[in-house]
């Protein structure tokens, strides 16, 4: 037959496991969020470097504007990223100048297409100032960001 007393050591232990959970969690938590924010710059940062690419593929064909090609890079970054139109920067350079019209055959077109990393963060509240008067838990984190930190793709290809 089994004893209904608890032991003292049993009686010492009570409660414990939320203790070390209280300890453990933000850790945790923190971690992945970090996963999950260092993932999602990957991902933006290969969609970015895809529309880039193929801005330049559009721009050394010969067959369209530039217009159209910003046009079609503007689609697709908003499209797969999910953000507005104007917080997409798209530049097409020709080596000699010109404009892609007036680009000569084997001439260097570089086709950049840049946008702010604050834009994209699945964390957005980090990139927000402090209420005035109120005291600012996450100072910290939000000083690594600020609106300077891009990501950026480019892609440079001669026009046939």
């Amino acid at each position: 037959m089994r004893s209904t007393a608890t032991s003292k050591t049993e009686q010492k232990r009570s409660g414990v496991a939320a203790v070390e959970m209280a300890f453990v969690f933000p850790l945790f938590m923190l971690m992945v969020l970090g996963i999950v924010e260092f993932g999602r710059y990957m991902m933006v940062g290969q969609l970015v470097t895809n529309s880039a690419r193929e801005g330049a593929r559009m721009a050394i064909s010969g067959y369209f504007t530039e217009d159209e090609v910003r046009a079609d890079i503007e689609a697709f970054v908003t499209e797969s990223v999910g953000i507005e139109s104007e917080q997409v920067v798209i530049e097409i350079e020709t080596e000699s100048g010109n404009t892609l019209d007036d680009a000569e055959a084997k001439e260097l077109i570089t086709v950049t297409v840049a946008l702010r990393f604050v834009d994209v963060t699945f964390l957005p509240f980090l990139g927000e100032e402090a209420p005035s008067g109120g005291e600012d838990y996450l100072y910290g984190l939000r000083d690594t960001q600020d609106e300077t930190k891009w990501i950026t793709g480019l892609s440079s290809m001669r026009k046939e």
